[in-house]
């Protein structure tokens, strides 16, 4: 499976009530070292918007006017930070997560990446 192929795929808790949907992918860069001499990328988690048919440009981490943020946020609606070890399972369309909603850390309270 492609990165892109799960934006926009639904987020189901572990009480079967979808929350929101993947907005975008979380990577860090702590992987094997590569031929490159640069380490391999892994997924570290997932972005969940409430609004799943909203696109991100970096303002939900609480970058750019303070004026731009606050609009973003109002059309994004709640959003949090899923980590990997937490996704269940992933089908056609669907992320099902271990955890509930809210259970999960609001994005703003993860560090800035």
């Amino acid at each position: 499976m492609r990165l892109n192929e799960l934006l926009g795929h639904r987020v189901i808790d572990a009480d079967g009530d979808e929350f929101g949907g993947v907005a975008d992918v979380r990577l860090v860069q702590d992987g094997p070292l590569l031929v490159s001499m640069q380490r391999a990328l892994r997924v570290d988690g997932l972005i969940v918007v409430e609004n799943r048919a909203t696109r991100l440009f970096g303002y939900e981490r609480h970058v750019g006017p303070e004026l731009l943020r606050r609009l973003v946020h109002a059309r994004l609606g709640g959003v949090w930070y899923l980590p990997w070890s937490e996704v269940d399972e992933i089908t056609a369309g669907t992320v099902t997560t271990t955890s509930r909603r809210g259970d999960l850390r609001p994005l703003e309270e993860m560090a800035r990446y």
